[in-house]
């Protein structure tokens, strides 16, 4: 048992250094000789300061710790929250911490707690107590982490203390390495106490895998593998879902029945299955034990694969019909359709709510088409997916405008405007300029998510405002407040500093605040005038409709923000008609942002041009689109969106103005696909000549086979599957031809399930194989897409493989009891414990306290003192103070301190002054040497001579009167004065001859 005694000394990091201290006896010497002119004080007083400064500096330099050993301690516990402990095996790691901290010592120890999954978090910084009574909710429960705990855990322990970490975990983790952060607490010396959380689920079945081949042709059979894994021979009942149709399975061949014997172990079933129509085929396999005590976990008898057949010109085209109630747009997709059958490209029609999220769903599309689409309409979630697909899978977009798309359409500022070869917001167009004044809603019912959407809402409109417009904000409760005065747009950074500062308050009352923004705007010469007003709740009675009508009239226009059900949606829609503007209903707060946008761009001009012209053709780098076209052959059209080109770009189509060119078709690769930009449509309003035009069909064939990508070559072969926990791709090229091999390029691409993507290596293992694995994080589907290449430049060929694999449940349930060897592994490497969770008395056992060393360097502090040391040995050096001077001023202090005078003061001074005159005197006219002979004789008389003023006035006789005394003339020297220089020049010559000698 360690001595809770502690004790004191002091350790040197380099004591190296100490060895200066050698000099000091040359520094005592050298002083000694060339400081003799200083005098008996101040000579020794400085040799000794030069060494003390010596000897102080050369300890700092050896680097000394003021180290102090304590048997204080810190604990932090880890505890386990994933989704593999079993819930009663939980609770019992929380009783455990909660009964160990009864061996806490009162003033001795502390104790920390965090909970970890996926991601852990604090529950408790290191205290003197236990004060958390229980554990927060799982953050990524379908995850175990516990690198990162330990990681935290290190962060949070102090260091004037003993320190030492407790994990209580089955050990089973599946991000990160727990290894690597054990041996960083080992050099630490910190060691890690670990509690295994022991289980082990007797009765289990579980799906190991269910694979299916990631293309095939059109009624083509495949067959799906199942691998079913039991710990006990069972019977256990077999469904197949494709695309969420249940399949007969008696029908699907012997062994393939609805009711299937497992042995324990692994089983392996084989489903054929064939593939009649084209299009992304998903399977999904949900095996149930019967009896339903061979099972424990529901969450991992679920399987799920997918299979692409298609024809690799297939076309995807997407129209708002919901917001058509002119039926344009429907009419404006079934033309593009028409068209595009005519040039043999099979095509499918839906509306944007069918549009899929998952960029999986979009693999046996060569192309997506949206067709007059604003992004309000397609929402985040559906952007990112169609990013994901141009960018990472190479697939092809077409987007087409209107009076809903592009500017118009709030693309600003957005995940699909980031693709695209044009841009769309405001300060990158020439617009009309723009006042606008934002109305925000702070009341209590908008606080949280609403209001954070609404501070980012307001941001997003500031973004898109050009240089010559003015902004203006007033959050509103039940009083009204200038947040941004209205001012210049160009001071973007502060405007959003103060929006960011916006805060929730009580009550709802939104007329002063829409008369406080139409005062401030009737006062400005901007262009156009705009207000957008949100709100999610009922206002203060007010004269709304008036106050509408009146800004109507004066130019200024209202677009209101509905957010929830109880918005007062129509008041906001009665405000919104009598001036102009347009209204919004938002079920929640998470399209805000693309609302603000496009109201911005909207107010700042409607972005159309609705005047006929003929569009310009330009030749480019890639002219495929408009190959064959001639200019004379390009009909007129009635609109288009006011965009700008991207500076990467190429227009193939434009229209000159007197501003610069206009897009009208612009095209660009993006990461493996391409996208187009069609800035004008609606062609029953628009283009009705091009619709009659013999080339439409062409045009629009070209571009669709332009943008989209090729199927799967033949001479390739790709297979995806999931292998010991880990996503496993292999490339065949047995089939690609000798010559060609050897300039076979691949380069891939995964797409996780959140849309992020990173690059995939695609290694050669075998003469004509390729694999490549990456870990399978979180449950979803995992795209894989690989870009190929081989040939001579200029004749090869190119495309993509794409293939993927589906996780269905969380690695978390497929482990069927705890792995306690790693976690006794991670124990050994720092030197900690394996306890047993029955006794929690062991983890504050005073005899398993390892007694710390708490350090203070002390170097700082030397070279604070080697300054003042220094300073003052140039001070004794320099300055010249007799001591009894020094004593005599100390004195004088002290007696001015006390408020008396000094004693001795006049006398003092007379002297000090009949001293000074005795000295000057002196130096004036000294006496020289006498000889022997002269020394013998009475000096000659001196005549007297007048006291000067200073003498009588420090004698007390009286004023002193001016005396005039004639001009002295100089002397010549005279014969006793040359004779005793004489003399002198002699002795000192026979002294010299003397050392020489």
């Amino acid at each position: 048992m360690p001595s809770a005694d502690w004790s004191v000394f002091v350790d040197f990091a380099q004591p190296g250094y100490l060895a200066l201290l050698a000099l000091l006896p040359f520094v005592v010497v050298l002083g000694v000789r060339s400081l003799s002119g200083l005098g008996r004080v101040r000579r020794p007083l400085a040799v000794s300061l030069r060494c003390l400064v010596i000897l102080v500096l050369s300890v700092a330099l050896a680097g000394p710790d003021w180290v102090r050993v304590v048997d204080d301690q810190a604990v932090v516990f880890a505890v386990d929250q994933s989704d593999s402990v079993p819930a009663d095996v939980q609770r019992a790691a929380a009783e455990f911490v909660r009964s160990s901290v009864a061996g806490l010592r009162p003033g001795k120890d502390r104790v920390g707690l965090l909970a970890f999954d996926g991601r852990p978090s604090v529950e408790q910084v290191p205290r003197p107590t236990l004060v958390v009574e229980q554990l927060g909710r799982p953050i990524e429960p379908h995850r175990t982490n516990v690198a990162a705990a330990l990681r935290l855990g290190l962060a949070l322990l102090p260091a004037d203390a003993a320190r030492r970490l407790v994990v209580l975990s089955d050990g089973n983790e599946n991000v990160g390495r727990a290894a690597e952060e054990a041996a960083t607490c080992a050099a630490l010396g910190i060691p890690i106490d670990v509690v295994p959380l022991r289980y082990t689920h007797a009765a289990e079945m579980l799906v190991d895998s269910l694979t299916a081949p990631a293309v095939a042709r059109r009624d083509e059979a495949i067959n799906l593998q199942l691998v079913v894994r039991s710990q006990v021979a069972a019977g256990a009942r077999l469904r197949l879902y494709h695309n969420e149709q249940l399949v007969p399975l008696d029908a699907a061949g012997p062994g393939a029945g609805s009711l299937v014997a497992l042995d324990a172990g692994p089983n392996r079933l084989t489903i054929p299955f064939e593939l009649r129509s084209p299009g992304v085929h998903r399977f999904r396999a949900v095996v149930q034990a019967d009896p339903p005590e061979a099972d424990t976990l529901p969450y991992n008898n679920e399987g799920r694969a997918f299979t692409i057949v298609g024809a690799a010109e297939r076309v995807l085209i997407v129209a708002d019909t919901a917001a058509d109630s002119t039926g344009v747009n429907k009419a404006a997709a079934a033309l593009l359709a028409e068209a595009l059958r005519r040039g043999g490209i099979e095509c499918d029609m839906r509306s944007v709510d069918e549009l899929p999220e998952d960029p999986a769903a979009l693999a046996d599309c060569s192309t997506v088409l949206l067709s007059n689409v604003s992004a309000f309409a397609l929402q985040e979630r559906r952007q990112q997916g169609l990013a994901s697909y141009v960018r990472d899978q190479g697939g092809g977009l077409i987007v087409i405008g209107g009076d809903q798309a592009f500017s118009v359409g709030g693309y600003a500022c957005t995940a699909l405007e980031e693709i695209l070869p044009v841009e769309t917001g405001r300060e990158r167009l020439k617009l009309l300029s723009l006042s606008l004044v934002i109305v925000i809603d702070r009341s209590g019912s908008m606080a949280g998510e609403k209001l954070d959407m609404a501070r980012r809402a307001a941001v997003a409109s500031v973004q898109v405002l050009g240089p010559l417009d003015r902004v203006g904000v007033i959050a509103f409760d039940s009083l009204a407040e200038w947040v941004v005065p209205l001012q210049p747009a160009g001071q973007r950074a502060a405007i959003m500093r103060a929006i960011a500062a916006i805060g929730s308050g009580g009550g709802t009352d939104m007329y002063p605040a829409l008369v406080h923004a139409a005062a401030a705007l009737a006062d400005v010469t901007t262009n156009l005038k705009h207000i957008i007003a949100l709100t999610d709740g009922q206002s203060a009675p007010g004269e709304f409709e008036t106050l509408a009508r009146r800004c109507g009239a004066a130019g200024i226009t209202i677009s209101s923000v509905a957010v929830g059900p109880d918005a007062d949606r129509e008041l906001l829609e009665r405000i919104a008609q009598l001036s102009g503007g347009r209204m919004y209903v938002a079920d929640d707060a998470q399209p805000l942002p693309q609302i603000f946008v496009r109201e911005t761009v909207l107010a700042g001009r409607s972005g159309l041009v609705e005047q006929p012209f003929t569009p310009a053709l330009r030749r480019v780098v890639d002219n495929q689109i408009v190959a064959g076209l001639a200019p004379a052959d390009i009909p007129p059209l009635r609109g288009y969106v006011v965009t700008a080109i991207k500076p990467l770009a190429q227009a193939s189509l434009v229209r000159t103005t007197e501003d610069g060119a206009d897009p009208i078709l612009a095209h660009w690769p993006v990461g493996l696909g391409r996208v187009v930009a069609f800035t004008s449509g609606l062609w029953p309003k628009w283009g009705p000549e091009w619709v009659a035009w013999p080339g439409f069909s062409k045009l629009w064939t070209q571009a669709v086979r332009y943008a989209g990508r090729p199927g799967n070559p033949a001479d390739l072969d790709v297979e995806a599957a999931v292998k010991d926990g880990q996503g496993h791709v292999v490339v065949s090229a047995e089939r690609l031809p000798l010559r060609l091999l050897g300039s076979l390029n691949l380069a891939g691409r995964l797409v996780r399930p959140d849309f992020t993507a990173e690059n995939l290596p695609v290694p050669r293992t075998g003469a004509h194989r390729f694999e490549a694995t990456f870990p399978l994080d979180s449950p979803g589907t995992y795209l894989v897409n690989i870009a190929y290449g081989y040939g001579p430049a200029g004749e090869g060929r190119t495309g993509v493989l794409r293939t993927g694999v589906v996780l269905s449940y969380s690695p978390e349930y497929r482990t069927l009891r705890d792995d306690a060897e790693r976690l006794t592994d991670v124990a050994r490497r720092t030197g900690g414990r394996v306890l047993d969770l029955g006794d929690p008395d062991t983890v504050f056992d005073a005899g398993s306290i390892r007694p710390a060393q708490v350090r203070r360097p002390l170097w700082e502090d030397l070279i604070r003192l080697t300054l003042l040391l220094f300073l003052l040995d140039v001070a004794v050096r320099r300055i010249a103070v007799s001591p009894a001077e020094v004593v005599r001023r100390g004195r004088d202090f002290v007696h001015g301190l006390a408020g008396r005078p000094a004693a001795g003061d006049s006398a003092a001074t007379l002297a000090t002054l009949r001293g000074v005159k005795d000295r000057t005197r002196d130096a004036v006219a000294p006496a020289p040497a006498p000889q022997a002979a002269e020394l013998a004789a009475p000096p000659p008389p001196v005549p007297p001579r007048e006291p000067d003023a200073l003498t009588r006035a420090l004698e007390g006789s009286g004023p002193a009167q001016p005396v005039v005394a004639p001009p002295e003339k100089p002397r010549p020297a005279t014969t006793s004065e040359s004779e005793y220089t004489s003399r002198l020049l002699r002795v000192k010559r026979r002294a010299r001859g003397d050392q020489q000698e």
